[in-house]
């Protein structure tokens, strides 16, 4: 369990909603217990968990079995259910769902994750990838959130050099897999005609900033709340850069 979420006060403030009857925000056991199968297929239906929990002596009501059912997810599905609950809920109770973001997520929001088309080097690596990025910001695992953005953006710059700056596919460091698919984008541009030169340019300063998230350049130059902001910010230049290249791949 992350110990900086106080789970408990976070939970009394979903099942507050969930328990809502005639409202949308309501979810009985069954629709409770399928929306946690959607994090944790493994997790039993309302017909298989009730009678287990009568034949262990447990209490069958819903705000003790869904908390113990919450209770024995691991950290990660923990944050991926609440995350599921609070895009369900919000558009019905927005001020209460605020608060249960704050306690769990810190008020973060995620930004939608760039979806890289299955025909590209590595996709299958580089799509779980982008998707961990905003899961290892709710767990607060900073470090590992800025390295997978590094991650994302060294096999996207090798896949789009494989695919169409071939000659060059034997580089290896960012920053030259950043100048060849710069340089590449910029060429098809031009032919096209004018373009904002100024956007494919930033593409170097933010793979730049990236690579020193990641090696903790930053980290002694700033207060506490440093590797969070510069977690967020390497995310969110992660998915502008995949979404620039996307539309060249």
């Amino acid at each position: 369990m992350n110990s900086t979420v106080n789970w408990i006060a976070a939970y009394n403030r979903l099942f507050v909603l969930l328990d809502r009857n005639g409202t949308p925000t309501y979810y009985s056991g069954p629709s409770f217990l399928r929306m946690v199968q959607q994090v944790d297929p493994g997790s039993p239906s309302y017909e298989q968990l009730i009678p287990l929990r009568n034949q262990q002596g447990k209490s069958t009501s819903r705000k003790s079995f869904y908390w113990d059912t919450i209770l024995a997810l691991p950290e990660q599905q923990r944050f991926q259910l609440f995350r599921l609950f609070i895009d369900e809920l919000e558009p019905h109770a927005k001020d209460e769902v605020d608060a249960i973001r704050a306690l769990v997520f810190g008020g973060g929001r995620a930004v939608p994750v760039t979806v890289v088309p299955v025909d590209l080097w590595n996709s299958e690596k580089l799509n779980k990838s982008l998707k961990d990025i905003d899961q290892a910001i709710d767990a607060h695992h900073y470090n590992r959130a800025t390295t997978l953005s590094y991650t994302c953006l060294e096999g996207l710059y090798k896949a789009y050099v494989r695919k169409h700056v071939p000659d060059q596919a034997g580089l290896t460091d960012l920053m030259p897999l950043c100048k060849v698919v710069k340089d590449d984008i910029s060429k098809k541009l031009q032919a096209q005609g004018p373009f904002p030169v100024e956007i494919v340019n930033a593409m170097p300063t933010l793979t730049k900033a990236i690579a020193n998230s990641r090696n903790g350049f930053s980290e002694s130059h700033f207060g506490g709340d440093s590797q969070r902001w510069l977690a967020l910010f390497a995310r969110d230049l992660t998915n502008s850069i995949g979404r620039l290249m996307l539309n060249f791949m």
